[in-house]
């Protein structure tokens, strides 16, 4: 029998945000990376995961001096005026950051599998589920993810070991052409999209205190995996299309998975099935920042008899979101919301919590 403690292990931590990694990155950040940075969009991805692991290094310094998850720590140090304005304002983030990953994950289906289906539809079962996930717990979604781990990423690493076999060994030429600038906006991209670092401020309540070690370990790895599997991708989208020709694709790996020619008749629509990569993980992104939002609701009312129902409304708003992504033409509000709210939160909110718990604590000493 599985235990129900409300607690993962380090492993379970490790493929979770291997999940909440890949998915993102490797739909969006292709054609965006060719646009920056050609080919020296390779360049761009390892700076962005330097910058990662620069961020990674700096939240763990502050959490261990937390000795505790950052909500936790806010409610024990803050003015209840301010620590709700933060709660208020980590809730508008993470609402808006799952309904950038619903708006993904119905477009991927409605473009790659259901061609003309009503979008709004798509969502509304895309959130039901991601709903029916969140009330199964942490520990439920980690044990189905450290299931699919090994099965989704040794499937994807044979398509393009498949894909390798087909590439223009002219287009990878040309490396070392785009200006700094250009590399440094890529990087930013791919920093950007390794945002749920953040999530690692969350994490300590669900992992025993003795391996908080080994939690920031296997976080900094599945940064680095996820890193190392967007690298391969990219070189193989260069190779396969050209940089010019990513530039002008939404998701290019869904549109090289459909381009692999398999032989056999059981084989032939694996490509298809192979799409199933980016709806395990980008159904993975929705349902953590949704479980999240859920949480800071529930930790804004102290009630936790209407649980289900705070999820209802946070898969409302999310819902509104995601549709306002979709009847948007080019989302320049969206970059905006993250701009001036997700990326100060993202980088300046833990420092001044712990700043002002320990100016608090001199004053009180």
């Amino acid at each position: 029998m599985f235990s129900n403690n409300n607690r993962i292990s380090t492993r379970q931590v490790f493929r979770l945000f291997v999940f909440d990694f890949v998915g993102e990155s490797t739909l969006i950040l292709p054609s965006q990376l060719a646009a920056f940075a050609g080919n020296d969009g390779l360049a761009s991805i390892v700076l962005g995961g330097i910058m990662g692991s620069l961020y990674l290094w700096y939240l763990a310094y502050v959490l261990k001096k937390m000795e505790t998850d950052l909500v936790t720590y806010m409610e024990r140090i803050l003015p209840a005026w301010m620590k709700k304005i933060f709660l208020v304002l980590l809730l508008v983030y993470f609402t808006g950051m799952a309904g950038y990953g619903a708006y993904i994950f119905s477009d991927v289906i409605q473009k790659g599998l259901i061609a003309g289906e009503s979008f709004p539809l798509i969502l509304i079962l895309v959130l039901l589920m991601a709903g029916y996930a969140v009330c199964g717990g942490i520990e439920s979604r980690a044990r189905v993810y450290e299931i699919l781990f090994v099965v989704l990423f040794v499937l994807l690493a044979g398509m393009l070991l498949i894909a390798a076999g087909d590439l223009e060994m002219e287009y990878l030429y040309g490396f070392f052409q785009a200006d700094t600038g250009s590399v440094m906006k890529g990087s930013l991209a791919v920093f950007f999209c390794l945002m749920p670092l953040f999530l690692l401020a969350f994490f300590p309540s669900y992992v025993q205190k003795a391996k908080w070690g080994k939690l920031v370990h296997a976080v900094h790895a599945a940064m680095w995996f996820a890193i190392g599997v967007l690298a391969v991708l990219y070189v193989i989208l260069l190779g396969s299309f050209g940089s010019r020709s990513l530039t002008t694709m939404k998701y290019p790996a869904i549109t090289l998975m459909s381009s692999i020619h398999l032989r056999g008749s059981f084989l032939k629509r694996l490509d298809a099935f192979m799409i199933a990569i980016w709806f395990f993980t980008l159904f993975a992104l929705v349902t953590v920042f949704l479980f999240y939002a859920q949480e800071l609701v529930q930790r804004l009312r102290k009630k936790d008899t209407h649980k289900k129902w705070y999820l209802c409304g946070v898969m409302a708003a999310v819902f509104g979101v995601a549709e306002m992504l979709h009847q948007s033409s080019h989302g320049e509000w969206f970059r905006d919301y993250l701009l001036y709210i997700g990326i100060p939160l993202f980088l300046f909110l833990p420092l001044f919590v712990l700043l002002w718990g320990k100016g608090k604590k001199r004053h009180e000493g």
